[in-house]
């Protein structure tokens, strides 16, 4: 068999092997193509080849990193150019996982210079990047990357482009950057609305295909942006039809994932899969009828969430999914303390315990959201002086401003139940409601309840009134039924209590 056939050969009885799970075969296959006096190219591609098999089916990453160094630099003087480029994204991964940063970002941005003329792979290349500096928190240069892919798509890809602004607009909304956020929202919206009108001449499949995309990703921000300034009833048309695109593109008819876009390389882009994108809905649904007060909607939505995750986790392991699912059962502990239902409470708060031990980083992410929800148990068991050690706790371990205003609201009842007005006077400018930190619209009238609730039992009668009109003022206007409700029974107490 002659030296051009061989190749081939090899490659294919490699193929082979690994469809049989045979990969030290499929390896030695591989490795057997080095005895041909390859050309530049194959040789650069197997290297490829091999340094992702080791990576994945072997625990000799040694010897995987030395293959991908290989043939990212032979890469560099062979055509095609995504052989050095593939090897320099995996060769990053593989700096990040074992806490070598440098050289992670040594590698990414050699590559991205490389890589000017290849709209795919620089694109992807900037995404990895930004990735990367979000993961170490150092913000500024993950702005700049995406900054970057905005100006460098404007040239090639409007879809893609669109991608990193919205990407752009999800890091500033996680700072609660909103001022910078919402002119980025406004200048997307229309381009997304446009979307099919602005292609007449591309497959039209696909171009309904990138609407329904984009439009999700943008609808997701939308209602983000509303429940963490804590206004319900004005997220409420934006989840429906968030709700009625995920319809769409989980229907049998929809463009399939496999396929999309695979004559565009550019375009070559997805935000989350279909299945990512089902239970993020989900769970935003669960998020919108907690902050409504609807705990029966979201019993039931938490409940078909994490029927779909053990789906998932049945078929691969995600690290995305892993963090939906500790947010579900978060918000589902609240739901059963609330509903009375402590029995089940208690049971939740012992699986999410179990999941986070599974995870040293969503441990330590989710420290102080742990702390408050024991807390908030041990508050519906009337442990007054455990609710408060637990509170005390969230407050140092958080750096998250709605949760450390959270924790303090609760910690204020605990001492106005305790009778512990000195205590309750110490922490009062931090629940203040005029200068509240957070920028929650929730919370701000969950502070005036709070504030209504000390007048109350200081014979304050004038006072009370006057925050809990506040509170029914705020609460009516954003659908808060549950805080409606209450402060409607408390203000009932206040008038009784006059005779």
């Amino acid at each position: 068999m002659s030296g051009d056939m061989r190749y081939p050969a090899l490659l294919a009885m490699a193929e082979q092997f690994r469809l049989k799970n045979n990969m030290k075969e499929s390896i030695r296959c591989l490795h057997a193509v080095f005895s041909l006096n390859p050309s530049p190219d194959i040789e650069a591609r197997t290297h490829l080849q091999l340094g992702n098999m080791l990576r994945l089916y072997s625990n000799n990453l040694d010897l995987a990193k030395h293959h991908l160094e290989q043939s990212w630099y032979q890469g560099q003087n062979v055509q095609p150019d995504q052989i050095m480029l593939e090897a320099a994204s995996v060769l990053a991964k593989m700096y990040e996982k074992e806490g070598n940063t440098g050289n992670c970002k040594q590698i990414l941005d050699r590559a991205l210079q490389l890589s000017s003329n290849n709209p795919h792979w620089n694109s992807r290349l900037l995404f990895q990047a930004a990735q990367l500096h979000i993961s170490l928190k150092d913000y500024l240069p993950a702005y700049t990357y995406l900054q970057a892919g905005i100006d460098y798509c404007g040239m090639n890809s409007r879809y893609t482009r669109c991608l990193f602004i919205l990407s752009k607009t999800m890091l500033f909304l996680s700072h609660k950057k909103f001022n910078e956020a919402n002119p980025l929202l406004q200048m997307v919206s229309p381009e997304i609305e446009n979307w099919v009108a602005s292609a007449t001449h591309q497959d039209q499949s696909l171009v309904l295909a990138q609407k329904e995309y984009l439009q999700i990703f943008y609808l997701v921000l939308q209602v983000c942006y509303y429940l963490m300034v804590g206004q319900v009833k004005s997220s409420k048309m934006i989840l429906k039809q968030l709700q009625g695109s995920i319809l769409t593109v989980t229907s049998p008819d929809f463009h399939k994932e496999a396929n999309f876009a695979k004559d565009v390389p550019e375009d070559q882009f997805m935000w989350l899969s279909h299945d990512q994108l089902c239970i993020l809905v989900y769970l935003i649904t669960v998020m919108h009828s907690m902050q409504g007060g609807n705990m029966d909607k979201a019993e039931k939505y938490t409940e078909k969430a994490i029927q779909q995750i053990q789906k998932q986790q049945g078929t691969q392991e995600n690290s995305l999914i892993s963090f939906f699912h500790v947010m579900l059962v978060e918000h589902i502990i609240q739901c059963r303390i609330v509903q009375g239902k402590k029995e089940q409470g208690i049971r939740d708060i012992g699986v999410l315990c179990t999941l986070l031990e599974k995870n040293p980083l969503l441990l330590q992410n989710h420290r102080s959201q742990l702390h408050t929800l024991i807390g908030l148990y041990a508050m519906s068991q009337n442990c007054l002086n455990e609710a408060e050690t637990q509170f005390n706790a969230a407050l140092r371990t958080t750096r998250e401003t709605e949760l450390w205003t959270f924790a303090n609201l609760n910690l204020a009842i605990v001492y106005l139940r305790s009778n512990r007005l000195q205590e309750f006077q110490e922490i009062l400018p931090r629940i203040s409601p005029d200068n509240l930190p957070s920028s929650s619209h929730c919370l701000k009238a969950a502070a005036y309840f709070v504030h209504g609730m000390n007048a109350y039992y200081t014979n304050n009668v004038s006072e009370a009134k006057r925050c809990l009109r506040e509170t029914l003022k705020m609460s009516t206007a954003e659908d808060l039924n549950r805080l409606l409700a209450t402060s409607l029974a408390l203000l009932g107490h206040v008038f009784l209590s006059q005779g």
